[in-house]
C-alpha cells in the first residue's frame, strides 16, 4: 500500500556526505561532481575529475596508473575502470602472472556517458561526446563522437557533435 517514498532526504545527504568525502581524497574534483554510495578509488591520488560529473553506485576506480575524467561526464553504475595489469607475455619469461604488473593511463574526455557495467582498459582514451554501452568493454582508444559496444567494444556510428552554445546552455540557471 504505501510504498518507498520517491524522494528521501537521507539519500540526499547521504549522497552529498560520500561526494564530498571522495573530493577531500582525489587529486582534483571539479564542482558539482557527484560520488555515489559504494564508490572505491585506489590510488585516489592520481584521479582528476571534471565539473558536474557523475559516478555512479559501486564503481570501481583502479588509477594507479592515472586517471583524468573531463566535465559531466555519467558514470553509470558497477563499472570498471582499470589502469593496471599483468603482463601476458609473463610466462615467456618464466614470471608468473601475479608478480607483473602494467600500468597504463587512462583519459576520458568531456560530456562522455558509460553505460552500466562498462570496463575501461589501461591505456584507454575516450574522446568528447562519446558513449560506451553498457556492459561494454573498452580495451581500445574511442574517438570523439563515437557510440561504441561490445566484448570487444567496436564503433556503432559517430554521433552528431554537440554545439557549444547548446552545452552551455544547459548549465545555465
Amino acid at each position: 500500500m504505501f510504498g518507498p517514498a520517491p524522494f528521501s532526504y537521507f539519500s540526499l545527504l547521504r549522497l552529498r556526505l560520500n561526494s564530498c568525502l571522495w573530493r577531500m581524497r582525489i587529486a582534483k574534483t571539479g564542482a558539482g561532481t557527484m560520488f555515489y554510495p559504494g564508490v572505491v578509488v585506489y590510488f585516489p591520488g592520481k584521479l582528476t575529475v571534471g565539473a558536474r560529473t557523475q559516478v555512479g553506485n559501486g564503481v570501481q576506480i583502479w588509477a594507479g596508473g592515472g586517471v583524468s575524467i573531463g566535465d559531466d561526464v555519467l558514470i553509470a553504475a558497477h563499472c570498471v575502470i582499470t589502469t593496471q595489469s599483468h603482463d601476458v607475455d609473463a610466462a615467456r619469461s618464466g614470471l608468473l602472472f601475479r608478480k607483473t604488473t602494467v600500468s597504463e593511463p587512462i583519459t576520458i574526455g568531456s560530456n562522455v556517458w558509460i553505460g552500466a557495467g562498462a570496463i575501461i582498459l589501461p591505456g584507454v582514451t575516450i574522446g568528447d561526446n562519446s558513449v560506451v554501452a553498457a556492459g561494454a568493454v573498452v580495451s581500445r582508444s574511442v574517438p570523439e563522437n563515437t557510440l561504441v559496444a561490445g566484448v570487444p567494444a567496436r564503433a556503432l556510428r559517430a554521433l552528431a557533435a554537440a554545439g557549444s552554445a547548446a552545452r552551455s546552455s544547459a548549465h545555465a540557471p
